[in-house]
């Protein structure tokens, strides 16, 4: 049996046509205009969502550990933790930067598991939960920068994943992920608010394994990732907040070699990242418009190995560095350990 044609699209595609749902039945309080602190917070906080959906997909390995491990039966699961210290920055009509942490947990769970003529698949439920949580400083363009106060985003999601193993050593793994998202701002004049919203990530990548020479393997790696977040409009001080519903897309690009032999299965890998350009609109009560730009380019480098690989489970760990490749500014390292098990 193989399940290389499992029809999942109507499922995605009715998913996808109920998010804009949220964001058309806010309405529009009357007030004033709030002040520079609130706008700053709730400015940045779709684009941190998606840095953190960003971090609940990651790329195979980081997610689940190593390929050439193999596909357990149907009675098998994982954990992972992870946790990431980060500083980013988005530009724009204002910019804002965030110093901070991102942590979370997620578990799987294979419901199938069998071999293919090409390989093996997989395919089971997914889930978790992540948090961010930071300092945020920002500043309007000719002003100096201020204080604007906190954003912490917590998020709990659920999702289906699809992996497709070949003989030799390719793989294709697919993802689709539907999340609840909380975003608490906390402003440096002593507000608190909560704004939440539905979150939708669709992710699909593919590598291949080529033969560097007799004992390392060279693996390019392709990745693109969808995500879409519908945050409800914010008060403050009575005022009105919202940002547009447009979605982010993300590449990755990766490069990752390995000894064809290694009873660690320990590897090395680069990435290039690339958020595709565009603005989002923050959208004010008296009508006016912020432009913020969501482009952004940056390099990871990172290895891992598998620590434990027994008959009943495995343990794996990778570690990662990443650094902008534009004028950003984003740094930070993070880390991810695995855990498998059999029965």
């Amino acid at each position: 049996m193989s399940l290389g044609c499992a029809r999942l699209m109507p499922l995605l595609i009715a998913a996808w046509m109920f998010l804009p749902l949220q964001g058309a039945l806010a309405q529009i309080p009357n007030g004033p205009i709030s002040t520079r602190e609130e706008i700053a917070l709730y400015a940045q906080i779709k684009a941190l969502a998606q840095q953190l959906s960003l971090q609940e997909v990651s790329g195979y390995q980081q997610r689940r550990g190593e390929q050439r491990s193999g596909n357990g039966s149907a009675s098998t699961g994982g954990l992972r933790l992870f946790h990431r210290s980060d500083q980013l920055q988005w530009s724009g009509d204002l910019s804002s930067r965030f110093d901070g942490e991102i942590s979370g947990i997620q578990l799987n769970h294979h419901f199938y598991a069998g071999p293919t003529c090409r390989g093996s698949q997989e395919l089971g439920l997914f889930g978790g939960s992540s948090v961010a949580r930071g300092d945020v400083t920002a500043a309007f363009p000719g002003d100096t920068s201020f204080s604007a106060g906190r954003n912490s985003i917590t998020s709990f999601y659920g999702g289906l994943y699809f992996s497709d193993y070949r003989h030799d050593l390719g793989y294709i793994d697919a993802m689709a992920k539907l999340s609840y998202v909380a975003a608490d701002t906390d402003s440096a004049r002593g507000l608190s608010s909560r704004v939440t919203g539905p979150q939708l990530t669709l992710s699909a990548e593919r590598g291949i394994a080529l033969s560097l020479t007799e004992q390392m393997n060279l693996e390019p790696q392709l990745q693109i990732i969808a995500n879409y977040t519908n945050f409800a409009a914010l008060q403050a001080d009575n005022d009105f907040l919202d940002t547009d519903k447009t979605p982010e897309v993300s590449v990755r690009a990766g490069l990752r070699t390995y000894p064809v032999e290694s009873s660690r299965e320990i590897y090395a890998f680069a990435n290039y990242w690339y958020n595709l350009a565009g603005e989002d609109d923050l959208l004010l009560r008296d009508g006016s418009r912020l432009k913020l730009e969501r482009g952004a380019r940056w390099g990871e480098i990172g290895g891992g190995m598998t620590l434990l690989n027994a008959k009943f489970a495995s343990v794996f760990l990778n570690l990662s560095y990443r650094q902008s490749l534009d004028n950003q500014d984003w740094s930070g390292g993070g880390a991810n350990l695995g855990f498998r098990w059999y029965w």
